[in-house]
């Protein structure tokens, strides 16, 4: 059996994939505490350590694949774009150095593969320097074949845009000479179709909407592949004062707004937008709009200025007398993701995390159908 450690794990979204992939656990690295406690009640058995800083890869246990998601808070667009020398993604390093120790402390055998991952602007940091400062020390600790690619989760069967750069670094000269492992992706079940043209027009007003089936109204975001969550507060049916009802359309944000005066772009048929803290943290700041107002024969979806109209629901269906809008529940989120439904939920000893904190843990992670297919490409490798 293929075994895997995992560096700055999070909550294991890598994890899920690679044990979706039938690969077996031998440690996990993550110094956040909430994150740490979630990993110890799903894995409870597996070695933990914190500080990547701290931690010597000659103490680790060998691994055939060490997988490590480092810091993107110096590479994002979002960022101040410190590149690698920045004290967040600088870390990478510290992954590169571990690697080398576990090498050196089993005579080169172990591991035999490296998968990294992050965002894409890391395609771009340091105006292209900061890949090549990142496959050059790949291939100065023993890597004989690196190879990358910008991955789409929503081409693997989670209705979300998430771009991110995974590279491969092999340290095994046959698994390098069998060809490339990121090689085109092959089909999932629920697979998302591509060819979506990029729309110009704002969902304001969708009178064009109305016209269509139920079906074709509910993005894929809360298609059957993710669903809404099932709770009383997100119920899809909606009521109307004169007692009309209808299901919910939902909109998802095709485009931030990009000051105080400017206006967010809402679109339907689309996957959900790149998970992040920024986005689901707060309501006012929400990626969904799931509730329409309903006059006559058209469905109107405002803006983000009328979220004063959202109603507190605690039982039966939603009555909105206005536009509703809300954002993502932790669990839709997750569903988003690829991941268990309350994944996030749990930590230690059976004590819950309030939403904040799981917002944060599941905007950081990785989707796991995306690590599972690299991981079954890699097991073809090896």
């Amino acid at each position: 059996m293929t075994t895997y450690g995992s560096l700055f794990t999070g909550v294991g979204g890598f994890d899920l994939g690679c044990d979706s992939a039938g690969w077996e656990c031998g440690f996990q690295v993550e110094w956040d505490k909430k994150a740490a406690s979630v990993l110890e009640h799903h894995w409870p058995s597996v070695p933990k350590w914190s500080d990547v800083s701290d931690v010597n890869g000659a103490d680790l246990p060998a691994v055939d694949v060490i997988t490590f998601g480092f810091p993107c808070q110096d590479l994002s667009v979002a960022g101040k774009r410190a590149g690698l020398d920045g004290m967040r993604s600088g870390l990478f390093f510290e992954a590169t150095r571990i690697i080398r120790e576990m090498r050196e402390a089993t005579s080169g055998k172990y591991p035999r593969i490296v998968i990294a991952e992050n965002v894409r602007g890391l395609l771009n940091a340091d105006r292209g320097a900061a890949m090549g400062r990142c496959l050059d020390e790949l291939a100065l600790i023993g890597a004989v074949g690196i190879e990358w690619r910008v991955l789409d989760a929503q081409f693997f069967g989670v209705p979300q845009r998430r771009r991110r750069v995974f590279i491969v670094a092999s340290f095994n000269p046959r698994a390098s000479g069998r060809g490339p492992i990121l090689s085109e992706p092959e089909s999932v079940p629920r697979d998302i179709e591509t060819g979506n043209e990029t729309r110009q027009d704002v969902a304001s007003t969708t009178s064009r909407s109305t016209k269509s089936s139920s079906r074709d109204l509910i993005p894929m975001a809360f298609s059957h592949t993710a669903g809404l969550d099932p709770q009383p507060s997100t119920t899809t049916t909606t009521t109307t004062s004169k007692g009309q009802s209808s299901q919910a359309v939902a909109f998802v944000k095709a485009r931030r707004a990009q000051s105080a005066e400017d206006f967010e772009t809402w679109e339907t048929d689309r996957p959900a937008p790149t998970l992040n803290i920024f986005d689901n943290g707060h309501e006012t700041r929400a990626t969904v709009l799931a509730l329409p107002q309903i006059t006559g024969t058209e469905t109107t979806a405002f803006g983000p200025k009328n979220y004063s109209n959202l109603q507190e629901v605690s039982q039966g269906s939603i009555q909105p007398t206005e536009a509703g809008v809300r954002r993502l529940t932790p669990r839709e989120c997750e569903r988003l993701q690829g991941w268990p439904d309350d994944h996030t939920r749990w930590a230690a000893e059976g004590k819950e995390n309030a939403d904040g904190p799981r917002y944060k843990m599941i905007g950081n992670g990785v989707a796991a159908p995306v690590a599972q297919w690299i991981a079954k490409q890699i097991e073809l490798a090896l």
